[in-house]
């Protein structure tokens, strides 16, 4: 077990208290949700703390107190802050957004352990934006019409698209580092893994966190472009945003399945904000390929690596801008191939660079202690120290 000094685990203790008299379970329900988000078994858990296997079982189902020291060697060990495990439910003090997030039914329970990491992520990513003088509200334009039909909703993600890389001055240059682009105008993007999940992504306007975008991590990197993409979309077109989650379900390849129409409008937003069509014609006239008759599976790898994009992806592209037709499509799906590269799986200790620089700033302009770095990195005080000290970070007063 990690020493701690006396007084903080009288402190810890008392916290552990009241949390405990306000919730019985609550402290095992974090503390299920923080392992199930690392992926690890009761036994595991177990094992690294030196304690039997089915007092994990107990503790988790509140049946079972946490003393002070068990708290902070599980805090290190689930890559949590401890407010994480003594702070109120999440949901008694978020605003409506992130409610209506909590019941979606694309949201399972094994879900749940990671939006609430994203959730905790967040709410620390506006608090030091808060105290570094930087603004949570939205900062995107808002457009998109009102749409009745399934053209109106294409016609108007195209349209919407174009006016938004006007308004970054992108041009026509592809937009693979999207993440960047969405870092410059203020969305907080979190990754993490969701192996088994059926979610994608979703997306959340909140007024105390602004815009953010959960990203599944357990796809490939393509995917995750055009995730957010597809959530930037909801964020720039629909009036009163609040949050929305792309599954499986609204894939481009399932399109005319779909029966939102404002799901049909966020895809054509991805696509077209991805792979603006005069990129798409001018890169295939350097190419010399003036019909479709002489584009090849090839072409095609080729202009998805160009744009970032799946190799589907660039396939419902190519037929959208009449370059293929629907049979063309199915005839080039056999050469979809396994080999798109997949992120490696990403957990609470991998943060936002952005997030990351920010807390480390908050710590030089002496705004939090080195306690609550190490709480927002994720880790222990030591290893803080350790990352302070390597990164030569002195505290200078403002």
């Amino acid at each position: 077990m990690t020493r701690i000094p006396e007084e903080l685990a009288r402190v810890i203790a008392t916290l552990t208290e009241i949390a405990r008299r306000r919730s019985p379970r609550f402290i095992g329900e974090r503390i299920r949700s923080a392992r199930m988000n690392l992926g690890l078994s009761q036994e595991q858990l177990a094992d690294a703390l030196e304690i039997p296997r089915p007092a994990i079982s107990q503790i988790e189902s509140g049946k079972r107190a946490v003393d002070s020291m068990e708290l902070v060697a599980l805090s290190r060990m689930l890559q949590k802050p401890l407010s994480f495990f003594l702070d109120p439910p999440i949901d008694e003090t978020i605003d409506e957004p992130v409610r209506i997030l909590y019941r979606s039914n694309d949201i399972t329970d094994d879900d749940k352990p990671v939006v609430d990491d994203f959730l905790a992520l967040v709410k620390d990513y506006a608090m030091l934006e808060e105290q570094l003088g930087f603004s949570v509200t939205q900062a995107l334009p808002s457009w998109g019409t009102d749409i009745r039909s399934r053209w109106d909703a294409v016609v108007d993600g195209q349209k919407s698209a174009a006016a938004l890389r006007g308004y970054l001055n992108l041009g026509l240059a592809p937009a693979k580092e999207i993440e960047n682009i969405l870092d410059a105008i203020g969305v907080k993007v979190v990754k993490r893994a969701l192996p088994k999940s059926a979610v994608w992504g979703f997306s959340v306007t909140s007024r105390q966190w602004g815009n953010c975008i959960f990203v599944n991590a357990n796809c490939t990197l393509e995917r995750q472009t055009f995730t957010l993409a597809h959530e930037l979309g909801h964020l720039t077109m629909d009036r009163d945003h609040s949050a929305t989650v792309l599954t499986d379900k609204q894939s481009p390849d399932r399109a005319d399945d779909m029966r939102a129409l404002i799901e049909v409008r966020a895809n054509a937003f991805a696509a077209a904000f991805l792979m603006p069509d005069m990129a798409a014609k001018n890169l295939l006239a350097t190419l010399g390929i003036e019909s479709g008759e002489q584009v090849s599976a090839l072409t095609i790898n080729y202009l998805r690596t160009t744009f970032g994009v799946s190799f589907d992806a660039m396939l419902w592209r190519l037929v959208n801008l009449k370059v293929l037709t629907k049979e063309d499509r199915l005839r080039f799906q056999s050469y979809i191939r396994d080999e798109e590269k997949h992120a490696p799986s990403l957990f609470g200790d991998n943060l936002p660079e952005r997030y990351r620089n920010l807390a480390f700033k908050a710590y030089q302009n002496a705004t939090i202690s080195i306690g609550k770095l190490a709480e927002l990195l994720r880790t222990d005080i030591y290893e803080a120290r350790k990352k302070v000290k390597e990164f030569r970070i002195q505290q200078v007063p403002v």
